[in-house]
């Protein structure tokens, strides 16, 4: 009974390069064909701009102004920042979208075809890897799935005057009150159907989404400066926050911590331009996105937070949902309420947008590529909205969790490990890939190493992580005291163990050579390229019956 029901549940074959799914291999991970390579410049605009329209953007520049910067010298600081994202999103993308593989693949060529399980297996209490992309992706999803419980309990809320003064009926010991969870669970039931959708048919309600949150967010600026009559005491000359570290350390881990911020989405930029139609499409999308709305979001969040300091009476609100909620509090008007309504629905958009794109489908990519005969992204990306439910995000925002500072820590990890991946594309294998020696646990294969991982990723990869260990350790546990030096290391983290990891890293290889290192296919296996970009990489072009083009004249070739 159970044998049948498991092969029931198995993975199609690819129907376009008619690969046997296998424990290696699956539709969703092999590398993508022409027809499901559908996102050009516009698509990528909208992908790039969904994780800057959205309330984790909004709330960005509160965290650089508490480290005691004023409005300019944040501004200055996100503008470093952007452009350094910039350069690391188009280096670590470029594979993606010049092969069409995702970041579960890079992963099987930097790390090894075993050394990738380490960085994409689930954690346990007796492994503990080092890094975990998956439960990054589990563990955000839950994040912005609490966001956007508020968003869905501000919409109720403008329905009924009695949810928005529901009484709770919940313990104290659960964290959140019973409106909380009505919203967290409504949000959750409303994310399945987004997470159904095929990646590259997702750039219509992207766009959707961003025109809408614009709009909404441009009109609750434009309300606080309007009602406060300015910018608001932020913006008065000199302004800041009590300083937490020297200015010039202040501005270094501004910019750090901006890249640390999105270092998992600058990990698996493949996962996404592996659907570009073309190589480069991705870039202008990318840099407009980064440097206009990535700059203007938390530019209205600063604004609008000043602004509410003169509006409330000295307290700055830095979420937008806490306006709508006092907007309805001070003053439950049918006007009120109408604004409190379409905002909150223009902000649910956003962040099923956000978390679809960012999270569930990241997750269900590294699930695809953990258990392919399996799972696929969409059943993935179901599977980590279910998971995002066990790591009780509440917590993040309810309570003093001391797991949410190593999350946020989790930079040190990905860094290095960014380093590497650049490194080796473009350093060591002079942008080739064998992409048929990603899906084969042979011990002949060009991604085999040794015993299937890559000790030369593994040693750069914790000499560049090491020695941010200590301040990591005391960010997280303040009664661990560290040297000022290892500290601030620690600030810089990303840098460094960028650095650090990708120079020793290319060191190794030159002095071990790596096998395979600058050699790609002589034939389009899995019909990844048309006729003639197959010829013009010096491939045999793919057929669909299984015949390969031969390069030779009048030549056939016959490939398995």
């Amino acid at each position: 009974m159970v044998k049948p029901l498991m092969e029931k549940l198995k993975i199609e074959n690819d129907s376009w390069s008619g690969c046997e799914t296998t424990r290696w291999i699956n539709p969703d991970i092999a590398p993508l064909p022409p027809s499901r390579r559908t996102w050009g410049v516009v698509a990528y605009l909208g992908f790039g701009s969904i994780a800057n329209l959205c309330i984790s953007a909004w709330t960005g520049g509160s965290s650089l102004l508490s480290l005691g910067l004023t409005v300019p010298q944040t501004v200055g600081a996100m503008i470093a920042a952007r452009v350094l994202i910039a350069a690391l999103v188009i280096a670590n993308g470029w594979c993606g979208g010049e092969w069409h593989i995702g970041f579960t693949m890079s992963q099987r060529v930097v790390l090894g075809i075993y050394g990738s399980y380490i960085d994409d297996a689930p954690v346990s209490k007796t492994s503990r890897p080092p890094i975990n992309s998956l439960m990054l992706s589990i563990v955000w999803f839950g994040s912005q799935a609490w966001l956007g419980e508020l968003c869905v309990s501000a919409l109720l809320s403008s329905w009924s005057y009695n949810f928005l003064m529901l009484e709770n009926t919940l313990p104290t010991s659960a964290n959140m009150v019973t409106r909380d969870f009505v919203g967290f669970v409504i949000f959750q039931i409303i994310s399945i159907p987004m997470l159904l959708i095929r990646v590259e048919k997702f750039s219509l309600p992207v766009a959707i989404a961003n025109i809408i949150t614009f709009f909404v967010m441009m009109g609750i600026t434009i309300w606080a400066c309007t009602t406060a009559s300015g910018a608001g005491p932020l913006f008065v000359s000199g302004a800041a926050q009590p300083a937490t570290l020297e200015t010039s350390w202040a501005w270094v881990y501004a910019i750090v911590a901006s890249v640390g911020n999105i270092s998992a989405g600058i990990l698996n930029q493949s996962d996404f331009t592996r659907f570009a139609r073309k190589q480069g499409v991705q870039v202008p999308g990318m840099i407009f996105s980064l440097f206009i709305p990535g700059m203007v979001v938390p530019i209205f969040g600063i604004l609008t937070a000043s602004a509410t300091m003169t509006i409330y009476g000295g307290e700055a609100y830095w979420n937008p949902l806490t306006i709508l909620h006092q907007w309805m509090l001070d003053d439950y008007s049918a006007k009120a309420r109408a604004a409190a309504f379409f905002c909150s629905l223009g902000f649910i958009i956003s962040q099923l947008a956000e978390n679809t794109l960012g999270n569930g489908f990241a997750a269900g990519m590294d699930l695809a590529g953990l258990f392919p005969s399996w799972i696929n992204i969409r059943r993935g990306g179901v599977l980590c909205a279910l998971l995002s439910w066990a790591v009780q995000p509440w917590l993040f925002y309810n309570t003093a969790s001391i797991f949410v500072t190593v999350a946020a820590s989790f930079s040190v990890f990905m860094g290095p490990l960014t380093g590497i991946m650049i490194s080796d594309y473009f350093l060591i294998r002079r942008q080739r890939i064998q992409l048929s020696q990603l899906y084969t646990g042979s011990s002949d294969g060009s991604y085999w190493y040794s015993y299937g991982f890559n000790w030369r990723a593994f040693v750069a990869w914790a000499v560049g992580f090491a020695p941010a260990m200590p301040g990591m350790i005391s960010a997280a546990n303040p009664s661990v005291s560290v040297s000022d030096s290892m500290y601030k290391y620690y600030l810089g983290n990303y840098l460094f163990g960028f650095l650090t990891a990708s120079t020793l890293y290319t060191a190794l290889c030159m002095v071990f050579n790596v096998k395979g290192a600058g050699l790609q296919d002589d034939t389009d296996v899995y019909g990844t390229f048309s006729e003639d970009v197959a010829l013009g990489k010096g491939m045999s072009p793919f057929l669909p019956d299984g015949i390969h083009q031969s390069k030779l004249e009048g030549e056939d070739l016959v490939t398995a």
